[in-house]
């Protein structure tokens, strides 16, 4: 299944629906949910966050295959921004010490069982997978 949001905040309540609709389609887990949910919302958030200028619309697919969910976020005309990066977030910090920003994408790392990230011709791809036998976070 695909389908483009328009890039804003108030879309999210579209993305559950279609990702409900989509878990319901292919008889999917509830335990799949929230790691899938959390993973899409900090992407989409972080692409309409970071990229306000852009009216474009932002591309999700999900789809699923032998034991797992696929799930990939297409951003058209955008700047670089790989987030397979190792980021070093020390969790064991007090809150007053820590850098602000980095422990969405860190705990996306954490949660997914593949993360990969695709930019060609100001084109960024981000695609993850969940296994549904590993849904537990």
């Amino acid at each position: 299944m695909q389908r483009k949001f328009t890039r804003s905040y108030a879309s999210l309540d579209e993305i559950f629906e279609f990702t409900k609709l989509f878990f319901a389609r292919e008889g999917v887990e509830d335990s799949v949910r929230f790691p899938v949910h959390f993973v899409v919302e900090e992407l989409f958030t972080n692409m309409v966050k970071y990229n306000p200028g852009n009216t474009g619309e932002i591309l999700l697919e999900m789809a699923r295959t032998d034991g797992e969910v696929a799930v990939s976020l297409t951003d058209y005309d955008v700047e670089a921004f790989d987030v397979t990066a190792d980021r070093q977030v020390d969790t064991a910090a007090p809150l007053s010490e820590r850098e602000v920003g980095g422990l969405g994408l860190h705990l996306i790392q954490k949660m997914v069982d593949t993360l990969e990230y695709d930019y060609t011709n100001r084109q960024s791809t981000i695609t993850f997978t969940k296994g549904i036998a590993s849904a537990d976070v």
